[in-house]
């Protein structure tokens, strides 16, 4: 930074004229000036230097840090932090509500981020061997704002604010307290601008009921889940594509000319990946080998990235949707509309083997589903920043 200085003119040499020779000792006083003003020795001098006022802050920092009532400020993301659970000022919650049968009653340190945009916080931890300390994420400070946690890693889809990360010590079947040192990393990923932005859609499901775990409500006529969301997603069988004929209309068996799917598929979308998925099952509402819930064959590339749920108000088909691995900023868009299901509430959708595969997860590993803000997004993966 470069710093303007500004010299202020305090006063002035004058020099005086040579006085005439004999009379050096002599004063000329001039008897027609008016006296001085009487002044008050006890007021500070006039100046003409201009008043400021300084700011005092007053209000001291909270402490103990790393509690409920005053967390450690997570400045920015990324970001890392280092400490060791034994020695923290806190142990106030012995379980969470997003898991109240896990216990969690050893000491506790507690974090606050503040989101700048909608978009998804992820809390991971590393532990050291004996160590283990478990991540949680809440909307606010006490046991019942938990949205979610996890045993290494955990993340959720978040709105502007406030929120808090607290790693907490888990305790065993035995009663021991396995705290100790680790190392919390925090992540933070805007979903309201680039490749991955997306807006938010209140889905009503298929569910009889919301699962604890995802971010639904049930307390209307029917569950509705509020995306983007996070949840287990299921790695999914293959489709039949519109380039593909088949004697009778559909495959005869899960593998009846798979391989030639197979190369369908990657000529399609250009993605080069050991497929290994068979067709979806016949049987399930009458349908046939290869056969979505809608009946017809897909495009060869829409197929290659498609997802479902158990969308009791399904999007078009080939409606594009983001499928993002909060943990790696990795993101595939996709085509959903086309086929519906799982039908088991704990899971909030499946995906083609491509889609895991490109995002580097497995049946079900949280991913965070969401509509594309992009409606002509080009299928396919996408870095997130």
């Amino acid at each position: 930074m470069r710093w303007a200085w500004t010299w202020l003119a305090l006063g002035a040499c004058v020099v005086a004229p040579p006085t005439a020779k004999g009379t050096e000792d002599s004063a000329a006083v001039d008897t027609d000036a008016e006296p001085a003003p009487e002044t008050d020795p006890s007021e500070p001098p006039e100046t003409d230097l201009p008043e400021t006022d300084v700011p005092v802050d007053t209000e001291p920092p909270c402490a103990p840090q790393g509690t409920l009532d005053c967390p450690i400020t997570v400045p920015s993301t990324p970001w890392s932090d280092s400490r060791d659970t034994r020695l923290s000022a806190s142990d106030e919650v012995d379980a969470w509500a997003c898991a109240p049968g896990t216990d969690e009653s050893g000491p506790e340190v507690v974090y606050a981020f503040d989101a700048p945009a909608v978009g998804v916080l992820s809390f991971t931890v590393q532990s050291d061997v004996g160590v283990d300390v478990d991540v949680h994420l809440a909307r606010t400070p006490d046991a019942a704002g938990c949205v979610n946690r996890g045993h290494l890693e955990t993340a959720w889809f978040v709105q502007p604010g406030r929120w808090y990360l607290i790693a907490d010590s888990w305790v065993d079947e035995q009663g021991t307290e396995l705290a100790g040192g680790y190392t919390v990393f925090v992540d933070f990923l805007r979903l309201d601008q680039g490749p991955c932005a997306m807006t938010p859609v209140d889905l009503e499901m298929f569910w009889t009921g919301c699962a604890p775990e995802m971010d639904c409500d049930d307390s209307g006529p029917r569950p509705v889940l509020h995306t983007p969301s996070l949840g287990p997603t299921v790695k999914e069988a293959h489709l039949v594509t519109e380039e593909e004929p088949f004697p009778g209309g559909w495959p005869t068996s899960f593998t009846d000319r798979i391989q030639r799917h197979y190369t369908v598929s990657e000529g399609a979308s250009g993605y080069a990946m050991a497929r290994t998925e068979p067709w979806a099952p016949a049987g399930e509402g009458g349908s046939e080998f290869g056969q979505g819930a809608y009946g017809a064959p897909l495009p060869a590339l829409d197929e290659a990235w498609y997802v479902n749920m158990y969308w009791r108000s399904r999007p078009a088909p080939g409606t594009r949707m983001v499928i993002l691995n909060p943990y790696t900023g990795d993101a595939v868009i996709a085509a959903g509309g086309y086929e519906t299901g799982p039908g088991d509430g704990t899971r909030i959708g499946g995906a083609a083997e491509e889609v895991h595969d490109a995002l580097a997860s497995d049946h079900l590993d949280e991913l965070l589903f969401g509509f594309a803000a992009d409606a002509a997004a080009p299928l396919g993966p996408v870095r997130c920043w």
